[in-house]
């Protein structure tokens, strides 16, 4: 039996209990955005399996772009945006779910775990910004990297040179411009720890 209809089915075991009528929606709804997934991520460079799309993302991919598996991208009703500029990197681990509006652009490299979710509007970028055109700004990128499991608030910005440790929790409307620790949560603008969280009591949940 083919991968892809596989997961769906299991995914049809899996809410069964809801009634046929929502569990059928859920299922041809699924599939659909596993079958259009890779026409519209056509501009990027390597993708894992399992990709979904809901609605169309903006992809400006003059550097490389990969996806790991089992990512979605939620397009509505705004566009996620992936842009990289000449040279430069942007990966995205197994299992992200980014929300719609938010941009995420890579002058040098951005990189992305495993299991990140990130809400809607939210800006991930790695140079000051933003004319593509502008060398001074490529010049001045320095990358970004966003560890597995993090959670990015809506509306929040990731600026360049920062490392967002894993498991941390970035608030909504957040500006983080500095490191942020595994297991914290920051908030504000700028971004400062208010909290943190039990690595023991973490649970990775892996993605379908």
């Amino acid at each position: 039996m083919p991968t892809t209809l596989r997961t769906i089915l299991a995914k049809l075991r899996r809410d069964r209990g809801l009634g046929w009528r929502l569990v059928t929606k859920r299922g041809l709804r699924y599939a659909g955005e596993l079958v259009t997934a890779r026409l519209r991520l056509r501009r990027v460079d390597v993708i894992g399996a399992h990709p979904r799309t809901l609605g169309t993302p903006r992809i400006v991919n003059d550097g490389r772009i990969e996806i790991g598996g089992h990512v979605l991208l939620r397009s509505l009703p705004v566009p996620v945006e992936l842009v990289t500029g000449p040279g430069a990197i942007l990966r995205v681990g197994r299992g992200v779910r980014v929300n719609y509006g938010t941009s995420i652009n890579a002058d040098r490299s951005v990189t992305i775990g495993d299991r990140v979710r990130i809400g809607p509007y939210a800006m991930i970028v790695d140079t000051d910004f933003h004319d593509p055109l502008d060398r001074e700004s490529r010049q001045g990128a320095r990358p970004v990297v966003i560890e597995d499991d993090v959670w990015i608030g809506a509306k929040a910005s990731v600026l360049k040179g920062v490392r967002i440790g894993r498991g941390a929790i970035v608030g909504v409307g957040s500006v983080v411009t500095h490191d942020v620790p595994p297991f914290t949560i920051v908030g504000g603008v700028p971004a400062r720890p208010m909290g943190t969280l039990d690595p023991r009591r973490f649970i990775v949940r892996e993605a379908s």
